[in-house]
């Protein structure tokens, strides 16, 4: 019974050996079955080989690696497999994994076969017995085309930083590390090896580093973006000029973790803006030297630049952004026929006049010349514009045309007075011989029918002279001057004048009152000029007055160097508008036809070129008083 329930115990912990057994077989198995699926579907290749390379096992990636069918493969050669160029690489480098015993790694083309190039890792070690090596091969071709973009990223952002001059940088506030390309070491003339803040800071310029450390503070302590134009000094005592853009890195909190910027060697740039400048500045000083009104107009009519001459020919219209409306078309938006700015944007080269005589401005007479300034890119034209002022000439011309009037009408004036002469000569005789014969004859004047003819005869003698007389004055006055200097007295220069203005009909009823210095030296001047200065400031004072009223002419000694002659009237007196421009050709109160506004003109010419001067005082109500001064006979 011992045995038998002996030998049953036996059996029973035989079986469960046996079940124990069979599920560590069945685990075994399962664990091997994973291992082999996680080595045929491992994403690298795992390959056997012996010594000579030829392949003892290899896994499914591996196979698909190759590119080759799993049957068959055993037995082959890896190296046939690999591209021809990297074959002798891949024998020297399974000779150093037997010969090294430990991991060597290189990288290998494999063959194409009509298929894209697989570039791969190929990591390799032998066996403790020396007889066979474990490889894996690993798949880098889009590492490698990742590289190999990069790699030419880097090159052609290199090769574009040194084409531009512009380098990269970044700077880490926290460990003070600098990170620059090699673009802005060439830039900074610095080495790799002093790529550190102070070799940065050490060729700032010593007037610019204030700057620059202040706005790098706060891009590091507020997080700011900023650019800055300075310049660098080096050793050798060089300047360059840098443009630096800068943009913070900032982390979740708010923390400044690297700054990076672009600095870009803008030393030509600079050269070039102050060489332009210095061109502008010397162009512009040529355009201003230009006695003529110089404006630009833009596509639109619009004033774009202009010389120093262009605002003194039209005051307050002529500034950058105004219409060429200012000038030549006021009251209409456009005149496209017209307008000679108008018509340059159009293409036309326009010569033209203009006249301005607006905004109580003088009257003043302009060529005007006006030429497009065509754009090369094919836009749309912009208009030069000269001003030429030719109111003087115009004046010249006036006065010229005056003058051959005037003289016209004198030389005219002196041939009638010559013929006049002669008749009343006859006359005066006649009557002088008849009162002669009246007093030679008694009896005649006994007659009562005659006794009233000697007083009408010396009515007829006396009025005779008279016209005699005035007839002589207007020869005198009307002889042409040859404009010699000579010893000229003026009272008895002005009264000749005074003489003549008392028989004009029409002054009579102004009293003219002279007050003459009895011992006024003489002056030196042109006698035909004095006479028409006084002359036009006399019948001036005399056209002032409406009706009756009073004109003073005094003379005198100003002081030791000068003479004045005074004409003073109790006219209306001229308004603080007009006061200063009655100098100005053409400007006159006086009624249309009554006068060209020429006569002060050329009264204040003439004076002047006496080395005199002209003075004016008058109040609106109260008159005026015109004072004329001349130099003394040097002598």
């Amino acid at each position: 019974m011992d045995k038998q329930c002996e030998f049953k115990n036996y059996r029973v912990e035989l079986e469960q050996k046996v079940e124990e057994l069979r599920r560590s077989q069945e685990e075994l198995e399962a664990s091997r079955n994973k291992y082999a699926f996680l080595y045929d579907f491992a994403p690298v290749g795992y390959f056997t080989l012996d010594r000579d390379g030829l392949i003892k096992t290899v896994n499914r990636t591996g196979v698909q690696l190759l590119g080759a069918e799993a049957d068959g493969l055993e037995g082959q050669s890896l190296e046939a497999f690999i591209a021809s160029e990297d074959r002798p690489l891949f024998g020297g480098f399974i000779k150093k994994v037997f010969r090294s015993r430990g991991k060597e790694t290189c990288r290998l083309e494999l063959q194409k076969s009509g298929r894209k190039a697989l570039h791969v890792r190929i990591e390799a070690m032998a066996t403790a017995a020396g007889d066979e090596c474990l490889v894996v091969l690993l798949d880098i071709t889009e590492r490698r085309r990742a590289e190999q973009a990069l790699a030419e990223s880097e090159y052609n952002l290199a090769k574009a930083q040194s084409m531009t001059h512009v380098g990269s940088w970044s700077f880490d506030p926290h460990t003070a590390e600098v990170k620059a390309s090699d673009e802005l070491l060439r830039i900074m003339h610095l080495s790799r090896e002093e790529t550190t803040p102070e070799a940065f800071a050490s060729v700032i310029h010593p007037e610019d580093y204030a700057a620059v450390m202040e706005h790098l503070r706060l891009g590091v302590e507020l997080g700011k973006s900023y650019e800055i134009e300075h310049r660098l000094q080096f050793a050798d005592g060089t300047t360059r000029w840098v443009f630096s853009i800068v943009e913070p890195s900032i982390n979740s909190v708010g923390q400044v973790i690297k700054l990076y910027g672009t600095t870009q060697d803008i030393t030509e740039r600079k050269q070039a803006e102050a060489d332009l400048r210095n061109k502008t500045n010397e162009l512009q000083a040529i355009f201003d030297s230009i006695s003529d009104g110089i404006v630009v107009y833009d596509h639109g009519g619009l004033v774009q630049h202009h010389n120093l001459i262009a605002p003194r020919l039209f005051p307050g219209q002529v500034q950058p952004g105004y219409s060429c409306r200012r000038i030549f078309h006021a009251e209409a938006p456009a005149m496209p026929h017209d307008c000679p700015v108008e018509r340059a944007i159009c293409g036309e080269r326009v010569e033209t006049s203009h006249v301005s005589s607006g905004n109580g401005y003088k009257t003043q007479y302009l060529d005007i010349t006006a030429s497009p300034i065509r754009d090369a890119s094919g836009g749309k034209n912009r208009a030069l514009v000269f001003f030429r002022d030719i109111s003087k000439k115009r004046l010249q011309e006036m006065h010229l045309i005056q003058a051959e009037k005037m003289s016209s009408i004198g030389v005219l004036a002196t041939g009638i007075a010559h013929e006049i002469n002669n008749p009343i000569a006859s006359v005066a005789g006649y009557a002088e011989a008849m009162l002669r014969r009246f007093r030679d004859d008694p009896a005649l004047g006994k007659n009562t029918e005659l006794e009233i003819f000697p007083q009408y005869l010396g009515v007829i003698v006396r009025e005779a002279y008279r016209c005699k007389a005035i007839i002589d004055q207007l020869l005198g006055f009307g002889r042409k001057s040859d404009g010699i200097a000579v010893d000229v007295d003026l009272n008895a220069l002005l009264q000749e004048i005074t003489g003549l203005l008392r028989h004009h009909p029409h002054y009579r009823q102004v009293n003219m009152t002279t007050n003459f210095c009895q011992d006024l030296p003489h002056v030196l001047a042109d006698p035909s000029g004095l006479r028409q200065v006084f002359m036009n400031m006399l019948v001036n004072a005399h056209q002032a007055i409406a009706g009756e009223g009073q004109v003073e002419l005094t003379t005198g000694r100003s002081n030791s160097t000068h003479v004045f002659i005074k004409i003073r009237d109790n006219g209306p007196g001229i308004g603080p508008d007009a006061i200063d421009k009655i100098w100005d050709p053409f400007f006159t109160t006086k009624e249309v036809g009554k006068g060209i506004g020429l006569g002060l003109a050329l009264t204040y010419d003439i004076v002047k070129r006496h080395g005199g001067e002209i003075q004016v005082e008058s109040r609106p109500g109260e008159g005026s008083e015109f004072t004329v001064l001349l130099p003394l006979h040097p002598e």
